[in-house]
């Protein structure tokens, strides 16, 4: 098997060397050519000689073309220019051929064969276009070559810039989440509280979770899982009996990845919505769960009288993040629905994993 493989890989290298396609492509060209014209008279021999003699002109016009002309004007998009230079290239190398078939090939091989003027224009018309043949499959290899670098350079740009945009999306989650978690650790140093040094502990697990699990594109299911565990927790130090928290966990994580930090801002986002002018009687309902490969959330809460101005004045950075990230990782792949009542706030997210 191993001598398969290492056979195999031997002929890859043969396969994908320039010189090796180079020599096919030309004993192709020669061998098929000179015996299409050898099949009119039987005369395959000759036809071969006459044949290796036009060659080494055809191969420099080929080179000339792909090598020079290709890099220095059409890849730069001066294609009128890559035209002109292109026709006279081609008209040029018709003439070099006129005077071999006047004076070398016709005289050899061909005795029989009326000679035609040098400069016909009729006759360079005719050879120009007998030139096409051997330029058609270089020309058309290094156009698609062209076309198929210009899509790949478009596609990897694209990808940088949404790379590019989902880290700044992440990294704006991140001094979101500090920013309420420091409220909540200040709210409790004010009133001395000895609840502190356990939130201090609880934020120091979250944050290592952010700074060295989050780099990837995804995380394991069950790890995300337990930073919202851990950020409920937070929370409930924070508020204690004066928030009414119901939450309901169901389903394998085991398994199952998900982009990192993308539920979490629906979270925060309850815990501001219903805390934010009650003293008392606040409340939040999560449910999250997982079947098959299909995660589902429903995050419900009170509406406090205050959060619709602080939404206003925040731009609610942290939903509009989400929803962001959500439409650029999960296209076609999510539904979210928010619905605000007069004294209710609706989080419904279903996302194919």
């Amino acid at each position: 098997m191993q001598i398969i493989r290492s056979g195999k890989s031997r002929l890859k290298k043969i396969v994908n060397n320039k010189v090796v396609q180079h020599t096919l492509y030309w004993v192709f060209y020669l061998v098929f050519f000179a015996t299409a014209w050898g099949s009119q008279d039987q005369q395959f021999i000759r036809n071969y000689l006459a044949e290796m003699i036009r060659l080494p002109a055809k191969m420099l016009l080929v080179y000339w073309v792909i090598y020079f002309l290709f890099p220095r004007y059409f890849y730069h998009g001066k294609i009128w220019k890559f035209i002109l230079f292109f026709l006279g290239s081609v008209f040029a190398i018709a003439i070099v051929q006129r005077f071999e078939d006047n004076y070398i090939i016709l005289d050899r091989f061909y005795p029989d064969w009326e000679i035609q003027p040098l400069f016909s224009p009729l006759v360079i018309i005719r050879t120009a276009v007998d030139l096409g043949s051997v330029l058609a499959i270089p020309v058309i290899v290094k156009v698609v070559e062209y076309l198929s670098r210009i899509q790949q350079r478009e596609q990897t740009l694209a990808r940088e810039k949404l790379e590019a945009e989902l880290r700044l999306l992440k990294n704006q989650v991140q001094p979101h989440f500090l920013f309420n978690t420091l409220n909540s650790l200040y709210a409790l140093t004010l009133k001395k509280s000895d609840k502190a040094p356990d939130v201090i502990l609880r934020l120091s697990d979250l944050l290592r979770y952010m700074l060295y699990e989050t780099n990837a594109p995804q995380v394991d299911l069950e790890k995300e899982v337990e930073c919202i565990k851990s950020y409920i927790e937070l929370e409930k130090i924070r508020y204690g009996s004066r928030i009414d928290l119901s939450l309901n966990l169901w389903g394998q994580t085991d398994g199952k990845t998900i982009a990192p930090m993308l539920i979490l801002p629906f979270i925060e986002n309850s815990f501001k919505h219903s805390t934010g002018g009650f003293d008392e009687g606040a409340w939040i309902t999560i449910e999250l769960g997982v079947r098959e490969k299909e995660l589902v959330l429903k995050v419900e809460n009170s509406l406090s009288g205050e959060t619709g101005l602080q939404d206003s004045v925040q731009g609610g950075i942290g939903l509009q993040n989400v929803r962001r990230r959500l439409d650029l990782l999960y296209p076609d792949r999510h539904k979210l629905n928010i619905n605000q009542g007069s004294d209710t706030y609706e989080v419904f997210l279903n996302l194919k994993l």
